[in-house]
């Protein structure tokens, strides 16, 4: 019978070997601009708009999001408390990694939201992560850290 520490010896071993190679994708590659914003793009049209159904459409199944209150929503908790939009939003200061089918995009949003009677910090910082489902990105997570109220 093989012991934990040899499993676990012989699982990096192999991933040792799989990073040599090349095989592995790596987490950290930098994505442009235009990518992360073609990402963003979808989600932040969606938004806008105010429809719950094109909201939906952009948001992963697994989605969940994080305010700077602390509040947190899965994707149907969410939907059903949407922010108001006067204006789209528009990204700044992007800084994206990911590989593949994942990409993660730090940034710098500037809005104009109601969030449940509140008004949100005008500029703040956000992070999004989104992962590709048939050649179009879905939202994963999202972490807003604008003030509220």
């Amino acid at each position: 019978m093989i012991s934990r520490r040899d499993a676990t010896r012989g699982a990096l071993l192999a991933m040792a070997a799989l990073a040599t190679t090349g095989k592995v994708a790596r987490a950290d590659m930098p994505v442009s601009e235009a990518d992360a914003l073609a990402a963003l793009d979808p989600w932040a049209d969606a938004l806008f708009s105010g429809d719950p159904v094109a909201i939906e459409k952009v948001l992963a199944p697994e989605y969940q999001i994080v305010r700077s209150d602390g509040s947190g929503y899965n994707k149907t908790d969410y939907i059903s408390t949407l922010p108001e939009q006067s204006k789209r939003s528009q990204f700044n200061d992007i800084v994206a990694t990911g590989n593949g089918n994942l990409i993660v995009i730090r940034y710098t949003i500037d809005t104009d939201q109601i969030i449940e009677g509140m008004a949100v910090e005008a500029v703040s910082p956000r992070l999004s992560v989104f992962r590709k489902d048939g050649g179009r990105w879905l939202l994963v997570a999202h972490a807003n850290f604008a003030r509220l109220g």
